[in-house]
């Protein structure tokens, strides 16, 4: 019998090797991997199964096991999934900006530049590669019955395996989105092949195939764990993929992304927040609760009859240290005067949001109050900050630009209200980080009916986003698809969304600027080919990969 040594190491040459990310050795498993041998494996392998697909969970919440980064030559915040999407998705955009002056490669990215050079490039690349890797690894060694596991823990292997597919199609996805033509290997990959880099549509196309056979065969069945993927988030991701169809594969899915998102929100109607048509939507009461220090109970498998947290990333800090997610949702933004209002105890001073992004709220004449919850815990010039010096740096501070903040450290009630007990200030928190909630599959499904000619369907979910945020409802007049798309970057921002929907909008190129959009103040226009990322030099040298045009 193959021991369990051999994932480890199999694993390893995935990452560094079959698919081009050098990494350093993964200690993957929860325990020491050293005191699991041939010998004692047997004595529990439905366990140690366990503790296996538990890494690949692992994988996508912090940096890596036991401190150790995954990704060499890296900074280990950097490379945990949550802040590196955030990266790439969100700090070159109107969202956000990267503030300290010396940090080239952030430098460049927040102006939308990005070179094959660049270290951030190399690092979210590989985290998202290791993360595939680390899925198809499990797979292969539990369809390879190298787990010897028993015939009654077999429905238990089964299930694992569709949560390492979503897992899997969850990086693929964001592989897809950022470089377009990456490499696929697939469930019967030897290990230490080279598997071929494939094309951006036929991956999104192999990739679709899976998550639909994987929702075929939860038939229905949308009980989840918290922590865990299942149903849900397999829909929720399809809805993701064939909203993007059209940039991703030349061809439009707008009816098979209404179908997916319509299964979840069929599956969650009848609780939260009542509409003003009476309608229960599924969304919580309020906004700011998502983001809580208690907002475990919000996600599937939660305490709450509302699971509008369909796919999140827990946080454990008596287990687990990470530099990103709900951590770096606050302490990213923060200056040390502004913890006691978050409730934490770290203060980085990285990062503001840019002026053309805090215009689209609807604020009064100082933009210092709005209806609008979504811009409670901002800090704007009531707090003393302003959009005075545009200078993109820690210097400037302060006056370039508002904080953009939803994440708190405190616990809220329903109705958003701070309660009785709550946590201790700390720099490591344990809120859940929301990766994807029902209130994005309800404005992905608007956007699909307003293109497939159902304007009022769009404009009933979209209206259930807006009255949940505290403002008026639109009517139909006022309703139009460049008004769904800044309903969608109010509800969505920074959850890793905006380059991704400025794309899809034919507005991330041309269309739009914002400040230093292209390191010009007032921005510039694109280069036609940024609209995918360049591969990382050093991936393109080992593997050989082609790379992406105009790089």
């Amino acid at each position: 019998m193959k021991t369990i040594n051999k994932f480890i190491l199999s694993i390893g040459a995935v990452a560094s090797m079959a698919l081009g990310a050098c990494t350093n050795d993964l200690d993957l498993l929860p325990t020491d991997p050293s005191k699991i041998t041939a010998g004692t494996f047997d004595e529990d392998p439905v366990g140690y199964m366990d503790r296996v697909m538990a890494d690949c969970y692992l994988q996508f919440s912090t940096y890596g096991a036991n401190g150790n980064a995954a990704v060499s030559g890296t900074d280990g915040g950097m490379t945990t999934f949550q802040r590196g999407l955030f990266i790439l998705e969100t700090i070159p955009t109107d969202e956000a900006n990267w503030l300290p002056a010396a940090d080239a490669d952030y430098g460049l990215i927040q102006y939308g530049i990005a070179s094959p050079s660049n270290t951030i490039m190399y690092g979210v690349y590989s985290r998202l590669m290791i993360n595939v890797a680390t899925c198809t690894d499990f797979i292969q060694t539990v369809n390879n019955g190298y787990f010897n596991i028993p015939a009654e823990a077999q429905g238990r292997a089964d299930e694992y395996i569709r949560q390492a597919k979503i897992l899997r199609a969850a990086a693929y996805y964001y592989l897809i989105d950022l470089w377009g033509n990456v490499p696929y290997a697939n469930d019967d990959t030897s290990i230490g092949s080279v598997p071929p880099q494939m094309d951006r549509a036929e991956l999104f196309g192999i990739m679709t195939n899976e998550l639909e056979q994987v929702v075929a065969a939860y038939n229905g069945n949308a009980s989840q764990s918290w922590g865990y993927v299942g149903l849900e988030v397999a829909e929720a991701l399809l809805v993701k993929y064939y909203l993007n169809a059209e940039v991703y594969a030349g061809t439009p899915r707008w009816s098979d992304a209404i179908r997916h998102a319509e299964n979840i929100i069929t599956r969650h109607k009848g609780t939260g927040f009542v509409a003003s048509d009476g309608t229960a939507t599924g969304l919580a009461q309020n906004y700011s609760t998502l983001f809580a220090a208690n907002n475990r109970q919000y996600a599937n498998g939660g305490s709450s009859d509302v699971h509008e947290n369909l796919w999140v990333i827990p946080s454990d800090t008596e287990h687990m240290t990470s530099y990103a997610n709900s951590m770096f949702m606050i302490a990213a933004w923060i200056g040390g005067d502004q913890n006691a209002k978050y409730n934490n105890t770290e203060a980085w001073k990285c990062m503001s949001t840019r002026p053309e992004f805090a215009a689209i709220f609807d604020w009064d004449s100082n933009m210092t109050y709005s209806d609008d919850q979504r811009v409670a815990w901002w800090c704007t010039a009531d707090d003393g900050f302003s959009f005075s010096d545009l200078t993109y740096n820690q210097a400037s501070w302060g006056n370039n630009g508002y904080l953009a903040i939803k994440y708190t450290n405190w616990n809220l009630d329903e109705y958003g209200d701070k309660m009785a007990s709550q946590p201790n200030a700390t720099g490591q928190l344990s809120n859940d980080y929301a990766v994807i909630r029902l209130a994005e599959i309800y404005l992905s499904a608007a956007e699909a009916y307003m293109h497939t000619g159902n304007s009022a369907k769009a404009l009933t979910y979209t209206n259930f986003i807006r009255e949940r945020a505290g403002l008026m409802p639109w009517t139909a007049g006022e309703f139009n698809l460049d008004n769904l798309y800044k309903e969608r970057a109010r509800e969505l921002y920074t959850e890793n969304t905006r380059r991704t929907d400025l794309i899809r909008a034919g507005k991330w190129i041309s269309g739009y600027n914002w400040t230093w959009k292209n390191q010009t103040l007032k921005g510039s226009d694109f280069p036609a080919h940024y609209n995918l990322y360049p591969l990382p030099s050093t991936i393109v040298t080992l593997s050989g990969m082609k790379q992406n045009p105009g790089y």
